[in-house]
């Protein structure tokens, strides 16, 4: 039974490695709007693995989906983005 149970922590740890959390931000579409949030997210020292940045009428529309590092740094994350002053709302989940 116990070498079931190890056979086992590779693919929990395999699926682990593959869990990525998306964060959605609305800012201001003002020049240094993306930079602010690639700072903070350089700053939480995230694993970015793919972005997007598009404008939607007078705000910008940035998509960042990073390696998972548990909840309590998603939410950290979260509300440090929130605290950018262009920023005008964040949202996160699994991708």
């Amino acid at each position: 039974m116990g070498a079931a149970l190890s056979l086992l922590k590779p693919e929990d740890d395999k699926f682990r490695e593959d869990r990525r959390r998306l964060f959605l931000v609305t800012a201001e579409d003002t020049p240094d709007a993306l930079m602010r949030v690639l700072g903070v997210a350089s700053v939480q020292q995230v694993r970015l693995r793919a972005l997007t940045a598009q404008p939607e009428g007078a705000d910008i529309a940035i998509r960042l989906e990073i390696d998972d590092q548990g909840d309590d740094r998603a939410h950290t994350l979260a509300a440090r983005l929130a605290a950018v002053p262009a920023v005008r709302g964040v949202g996160h989940g699994w991708r």
